[in-house]
């Protein structure tokens, strides 16, 4: 378990996923990734308070354990989708991340055209 942004970090269990229908299965998925959206808008939050914090003796610090627990959670995966993959659901889960990568790739256009004015 990791700590990003004063939250726990665990990865969805497999068994848990296994044991659900598809569509829930899918449900789970899409849950993941907002987690997975909201722990990327921690760490956001986390650079900038080492921005602001520079009187802060401790900012270096406070910054590094949160990049060490950022990097140690998402290093855990690799670990996760390799038993996505012997459970034999990774092909759908794959799925639901390429249409979670048009979606951003949509928001990020969407940004990309409003800041260049």
């Amino acid at each position: 378990m990791n700590n990003i942004g004063g939250r726990s970090r665990v990865l969805p269990k497999i068994s848990e996923i296994k044991s659900k229908s598809h569509e829930d299965r899918i449900i789970s998925y899409r849950r993941f990734f907002a987690d997975l959206r909201l722990s990327r808008l921690y760490f956001q939050l986390t650079i900038l308070d080492y921005f602001a914090g520079l009187e802060n003796p401790n900012n270096n610090n406070i910054f590094s354990n949160e990049l060490g627990s950022f990097i140690s959670y998402f290093g855990q995966m690799e670990l996760w989708l390799e038993q996505l993959r012997k459970e034999g659901i990774y092909l759908e889960f794959r799925d639901q991340c390429l249409q979670e990568i048009k979606a951003i790739k949509a928001i990020i256009q969407s940004y990309e055209d409003r800041m260049k004015d």
